[in-house]
């Protein structure tokens, strides 16, 4: 009977999670008792593992850091370079530029330099834009995850 338990254990693990289990397995499932309790106590540990942790840790934690430093002794933690009144100031001072060029040349330059330095002007502003996001992720992901409503475990 053991040499037949491990057989059918082995054809079990052998399947794809959601794969319709065969009849010979099904079987030998209704009839021993220590299989069945076999996989109830393997279902119970997946559903265990896929359970978010209960423990939150918060991202500026100095575990992270240590075991960062642990996995890449060349790892350096450093905060944004650039602080956000630095970024508020150049897009006021990118806005008021484009606004005296506007004004300033609005009848006197032909139509196609207006064009071509509206297009730089766009182009700038995209750029800004992406290096902004780019530099600031950290506080986009956390606005995004504060503004989410967490999903409670089933």
């Amino acid at each position: 009977m053991k040499r037949n338990c491990d057989e059918v254990m082995e054809k079990y693990l052998m399947l794809d999670k959601g794969e319709r289990v065969p009849i010979d397995i099904t079987l030998h499932l209704i009839t021993c008792n220590k299989c069945r309790k076999q996989i109830r106590m393997m279902k119970a540990a997946e559903k265990i593992s896929k359970a978010p942790l209960s423990i939150p840790v918060a991202m500026n934690d100095f575990s992270i850091e240590a075991v960062m430093a642990k996995i890449d002794p060349n790892y350096s933690y450093s905060k944004n370079p650039i602080s956000i009144t630095k970024w508020i100031f150049g897009g006021v001072a990118m806005i008021l530029f484009m606004l005296a060029f506007g004004l300033s040349n609005y009848c006197g330059a032909s139509k196609a330099i207006v064009i071509s330095f509206y297009t730089l002007f766009a182009g700038c502003v995209t750029a800004y834009c992406a290096m902004f996001v780019g530099t600031n992720m950290d506080f986009f992901v956390k606005l995004i995850n504060t503004k989410r409503p967490l999903s409670k475990a089933v």
